[in-house]
């Protein structure tokens, strides 16, 4: 299946408030080579210090949307991916609004960010994944969707801003359970009445102790034989 990559430009944003890993540097370095020798326009942002990820995200919205780039990609400082899968999510994107990527827990055995649909979990034409959310963590979103998640949120002050800020991001409660900033942001999302899309193909790593690296596909794979045994 062909993908038309004209017009894509990127906005690759890094919340971080610690060491960057060597491992998530050299998939950034591999990146924007990549990047370059396809001539898409790209721009790196790290909000760097906050201890409130959720500021910090806030944060980075504001500035990608002082800029003409179409995408917005999250990255967290702690992942790790390859450059030819970074690439198959700008062009997954140009076929749907939100794609995001699941990665392991720091934790043996790893399990998966990720909160998928209610029912059977089928593939669409594309092999992604409809999911409820996942982690932040790798993921693209097309400029329209950010815009209208700004345009509605409600305008707040923040230290790094002498202006209101409208609060895209925010960590709050579903039922009785806590939810971080990233369910609560895909919540959002599905509330505008865009899927979320998960390709369960690529691997990607989680820095820790060591890395831990696997993809979705191959857990999932894993579990139907087991089930079949």
């Amino acid at each position: 299946m062909k993908f038309g990559m004209a017009g894509v430009s990127v906005f690759l944003a890094m919340p971080t408030h610690r060491d960057i890993p060597a491992q998530t540097a050299i998939s950034l370095l591999e990146t924007q080579e990549a990047l370059h020798q396809k001539n898409i326009p790209f721009r790196v942002h790290m909000e760097v210090g906050g201890s409130l990820v959720h500021h910090s995200r806030t944060s980075l919205v504001h500035q990608f949307l002082k800029t003409d780039h179409n995408r917005m990609f999250w990255v967290d400082s702690d992942i790790t991916w390859k450059a030819d899968d970074f690439l198959r999510f700008l062009a997954l994107s140009t076929k749907m609004e939100v794609v995001c990527g699941a990665y392991p827990t720091k934790t043996t055995p790893s399990l998966f960010f990720l909160n998928f649909e209610a029912g059977a979990v089928e593939s669409n034409e594309y092999g992604c994944l409809s999911v409820k959310g996942a982690g932040l963590g790798f993921t693209v979103i097309q400029r329209k969707v950010i815009e209208e998640l700004y345009a509605k949120a409600p305008l707040r002050k923040y230290p790094w801003s002498p202006d209101l800020i409208p609060k895209v991001f925010r960590m709050d409660e579903e039922g009785i359970a806590e939810r971080g900033e990233d369910m609560a942001f895909f919540s959002d999302i599905r509330d505008l009445g865009y899927s979320i899309n998960c390709d369960p193909s690529i691997t990607l790593g989680h820095v820790g102790p060591y890395v831990y690296s696997g993809s979705l596909s191959s857990m999932m794979e894993e579990d139907t034989g087991k089930a079949g045994s």
